[in-house]
């Protein structure tokens, strides 16, 4: 039975939450809808009786608040990664007015899905994005684990929706927004009669065929030719951040960034255009083809090593000013370690290493980004997160590329 005073408290937070809902329609949703030119189709989800639950392609970091703008009639809870309710600031001013459900990236999803349900059967509407993060090439990602059931035993009415542009208007590595063209439409709707009718499998297999898209495909195939997009810093400004081989040496970690243009010391250079293509198209034409290029480089070199058997310790690569937290209950944080962050092969392991922490990667066994400066992991010792400073174009992602590649490589 719930308490009156917990029922109390509960209709407190809804009313909050509404109202916050609606201020944010009046002062962010037109600012927003300016700044990206965004447009969406006439879909009114306020029709669709009961709650509903909203999955899309996550293509940026602004995804909640565009599909906000094409929902302001069917007020939505966010499923948020647990690292903003860390923000100092916004974490708890966002978490108070909008109730986030707190998802652990780098660590099992299982929980989220409980708690979404629980918030679904008390009559909210959710957001998913079914990646659980967003693209780094601009192509969609697999859609996370226990989706298939939490969309089915949340009995709601599952709408997949589509964004356009979303990536070349805010791409994950890049250092400022640009503007363009992004467009949101409803792809489908799933009664829950139809969902019961269905397997976990099949559910995401539905969601996996109505959000996949391709942003390159997407460009060759606009009506006008390529959607340009403009920014005052320059296209390639935190490239280096994504991608991290040398086309040309094969070097890693020799990457910068300036303006329009990524370049290595060896003599490299290309220029990323305003429709997000290299110039020249040779060797790479997009950020799928380079990073292609690296996961190949990389693997070769795991390989290469693991051949040797070499008992000398080897820095694959490694990165200054990184900071170790290790994140306990109720998101407490605790800095462990602040220093040098390297990739190592010694007596026959790959290991993670940073001022006297050291992490076998086969056994870490969740990894992934949270932001493009923040990684967070976990293993046997517990919940981590790796941090560099915000505005450093430091390539944290390589480590998670590198954790997955030896996954795959132990396995085969």
């Amino acid at each position: 039975m719930i308490k009156k005073t917990d029922k109390k408290e509960r209709e407190k937070a809804d009313r909050r939450r509404k109202r916050s809902w609606d201020l944010s329609q009046l002062v962010i949703g037109p600012w927003m809808s300016r700044k990206f030119n965004f447009t969406h189709d006439g879909f009114e989800p306020a029709e669709i009786e009961g709650p509903v639950l909203v999955a899309i392609n996550h293509a940026c970091a602004y995804d909640p608040i565009l599909l906000g703008v094409a929902f302001r009639n069917k007020p939505l809870t966010f499923i948020a990664s647990e690292h903003i309710l860390r923000m100092k600031t916004w974490g708890p001013v966002l978490d108070r007015h909008f109730s986030l459900i707190p998802h652990q990236k780098g660590a099992k999803s299982s929980r989220t899905a409980l708690v979404a349900m629980k918030r679904i059967k008390r009559g909210e509407s959710i957001f998913l994005a079914a990646e659980g993060e967003q693209t780094w090439d601009g192509r969609s990602m697999p859609v996370m684990p226990y989706t298939g059931k939490l969309v089915k035993g949340s009995g709601a009415t599952l709408v997949t929706y589509m964004l356009e542009g979303g990536y070349l208007s805010a791409p994950r590595w890049s250092m400022e927004t640009r503007k363009g063209k992004v467009y949101g439409h409803m792809v489908n709707v799933y009664s829950p009669e139809i969902l019961e009718k269905m397997t976990d499998e099949e559910v995401e297999a539905a969601i996996t065929k109505d959000l996949w898209f391709d942003t390159w495909e997407w460009q060759k195939t606009q009506p006008g030719g390529p959607v340009r997009f403009r920014c005052r810093n320059g296209f390639a400004e935190g490239l280096e951040r994504d991608v991290f081989t040398c086309p040309v040496c094969g070097a890693f970690g020799t990457l910068k960034s300036s303006g329009d243009h990524i370049s290595c010391g060896c003599g490299f250079k290309v220029r990323m255009t305003d429709t997000g293509f290299f110039e020249p198209a040779e060797p790479v034409e997009t950020i799928v083809d380079w990073e292609k290029l690296d996961r190949e480089a990389l693997k070769d070199r795991f390989n290469e090593l693991r051949g040797s058997r070499s008992p000398e310790e080897v820095e694959i690569f490694a990165d200054d000013n990184v900071t170790l937290v290790r994140i306990g209950e109720d998101h407490a944080e605790e800095e462990a370690a602040h220093g040098k962050l390297a990739l190592i092969y010694k007596e026959g392991n790959f290991v993670l290493t940073i001022s006297g922490h050291q992490f076998s990667v086969p056994d870490i066994s969740n990894m992934t980004m949270a932001l493009a400066a923040r990684v967070v992991f976990s293993d046997q010792s517990g919940y981590y997160e790796l941090r560099s400073e915000k505005s450093s174009k430091t390539n944290l992602r390589k480590y998670v590329i590198a954790r997955d590649l030896l996954k795959d490589i132990v396995k085969e």
